[in-house]
């Protein structure tokens, strides 16, 4: 068997080396001459997006867990749009007045049922600065109306007269264009 000893390897058509070798054997991919995956010592390090179709055995997800919130700069009756590409968890900075119903998709060009399985769930949350006046009873998936199943039995009524209100939605898709929705209300002071 033969021993191939480089340092870099280029594509003929670049001269940005797209794999490095290190002395200790540590493998480096890059793209556009910037290290996108790189073999450690204890495993390894991906700089940027990591997109997967599946996985399988398990994941481990331990130490701190963050997620983004998209932060609006206004009220949810005035956006009603909430479009999961930019996180699952929406906050409104500005007092509600009246009452709203919340249209999740995953963006404008792109559905929520396009981009979930029968069988999977997801987690929204969202949350609006209080009013009494201002709630959201229901909400629309992909533009349609969906029945929610509220906690506590009833849909709310009413929004908090201080602090924030939380909207937090389980969405089950359970066929194609169909979602079972459990919704909960909690008012902050």
């Amino acid at each position: 068997m033969s021993t191939l000893k480089v340092d870099d390897i280029q594509s003929r058509q670049s001269t940005d080396d797209a794999i490095s070798l290190a002395s200790d054997s540590s493998v480096t991919l890059k793209h556009s001459a910037s290290a996108k995956l790189a073999t450690t010592s204890t495993g390894v390090s991906v700089t940027g997006i990591c997109a997967a179709t599946t996985f399988s055995g398990s994941v481990d997800l331990s130490g701190l867990l963050k997620e983004g919130v998209n932060i609006t700069a206004g009220k949810l009756s005035d956006n009603t749009d909430i479009d999961l590409e930019n996180g699952m968890v929406h906050l409104f900075t500005t007092q509600e007045t009246t009452t709203s119903t919340p249209n999740i998709r995953f963006n404008s060009s792109t559905s929520l049922d396009s981009s979930m399985s029968v069988g999977e769930a997801i987690s929204v949350t969202i949350i609006t600065t209080a009013a009494a006046a201002g709630y959201s009873a229901q909400l629309t998936i992909d533009g349609a109306a969906v029945t929610e199943n509220w906690v506590g039995g009833s849909a709310p009524s009413d929004g908090g007269s201080s602090g924030v209100d939380i909207y937090a939605y389980t969405i089950i898709k359970t066929a194609s264009a169909t979602f079972t929705v459990i919704g909960n209300q909690s008012k902050t002071s």
